[in-house]
């Protein structure tokens, strides 16, 4: 029964505020969360976090080639439910023919449960060394092959920055993954984002109850602070006056968004993931020498870029340049009100629209491995 309730008030929620399956992750039916301890990860830096552990859960099963795995990389400050309401069976991410592993990244930022090793979980405050997203990828490629024992992904998809890192995967083992899919994310940063990141940071640094990131109380008022700067753009102007048109409106958003994402986070450890995000540049990657055509060129897997027309977080013009820069990439646009936020079923259309687009690529995928093609 609590389970039951639960699953009605997510169909609440996604009436009410266009927010679905995300928005009630961890009811009681799901796949248990599970916790790979993995040893020393050396990061970019030469620094080492010890004791790496990767929380994540599993959909379907492994088959006997284990070659029918797909990772999926959650966005900025999120979990590893965010791509819920497209796993099961006959969904985009079907259960039935997959094996869906959804972990939570290095540095995971949201409070409330046991997940991967962060700043604050370790134990070592502003000691913790600071990470790369690189070194986030390199944590999740430690998770399959050490601690899963998959040496290959049929596809790996994220959202936001989760679809930044899916890019990196594919530069960094080429040969590691057959496909990625990319949704409303790009390695291209815009003019705004340059502001915003600082920001965001210079936030954290002067709210009450920081301490230089060393505090023992969480101040997550400084988290949601910041967040705050990030989420008006998650939406575009004609859905915030579509969907908020009343205070009423505005406060049942704001509480089912809060209990989601604004008000679970960690101060430190979204302050790392903030400057882990902002330094970023994928043309980086070793042996590229900053040269991110070169980098996005070496790619050898196929690519499903799903992109929003209006999004306001990852400008739609960049995508289409990193697109034409991948020799086996296309695009698929998904025109909504709803912007960056497609990828999280605030808009139903759009949720069957991508469910449809990644099903149609995932089946070119698993021809091609019949084929040889």
């Amino acid at each position: 029964m609590k389970a039951l309730s639960k699953l009605w008030l997510c169909s609440a929620f996604a009436l009410a505020l266009g927010v679905a399956g995300p928005a009630c992750a961890h009811w009681e039916d799901q796949p248990p969360h599970q916790m790979a301890q993995l040893g020393d990860l050396k990061l970019e830096s030469g620094s080492v976090i010890p004791n790496l552990k990767m929380s994540y859960v599993t959909h379907g099963k492994l088959n006997a080639a284990k070659d029918n795995a797909i990772l999926f990389l959650h966005g900025f400050g999120g979990n590893h439910h965010g791509m819920d309401h497209h796993i099961g069976p006959g969904r985009a991410l079907d259960t039935d023919k997959f094996f869906i592993i959804c972990s939570d990244a290095l540095g995971a930022t949201q409070i409330g449960y046991e997940h991967s090793t962060s700043p604050t979980n370790s134990g070592l405050k502003m000691a913790f060394p600071q990470y790369s997203g690189r070194d986030m990828v390199n944590a999740q490629h430690k998770l399959l092959t050490e601690g899963l024992g998959i040496s290959h992904l049929l596809a790996v998809t994220g959202m936001s920055s989760g679809a930044l890192y899916s890019t990196q995967l594919a530069v960094s083992y080429p040969e590691f993954v057959d496909g990625i899919v990319p949704i409303v994310g790009s390695s291209f940063s815009t003019s705004t984002g340059r502001f915003r990141w600082p920001l965001m940071v210079s936030m954290l640094e002067s709210c009450a109850g920081w301490n230089g990131g060393n505090y023992d109380q969480n101040p997550k008022e400084c988290a949601t602070q910041a967040l705050s700067v990030q989420t008006l753009y998650f939406y575009t102007p004609e859905w915030w006056d579509q969907h908020l048109d009343t205070p009423e409106a505005y406060q049942r958003w704001r509480v089912a968004f809060g209990a989601y994402y604004l008000d679970v986070q960690d101060a430190r450890d979204l302050y790392y993931l903030y400057k882990s995000f902002y330094d970023f540049w994928l043309g980086d990657t070793p042996g590229f020498d900053g040269n991110i055509e070169a980098a996005l060129a070496s790619i050898k897997a196929k690519a499903l870029y799903i992109y929003a027309p209006k999004d306001q977080i990852f400008s739609p013009k960049n995508i289409l340049a990193e697109v034409a820069l991948i020799p086996k990439a296309r695009a698929v646009e998904i025109d909504s009100i709803a912007g960056h936020t497609i990828w999280y079923d605030a808009d139903p259309q759009a949720t069957v629209a991508i469910s449809r687009a990644i099903k149609g690529f995932l089946a070119e995928l698993t021809a091609s491995k019949t084929t040889g093609r």
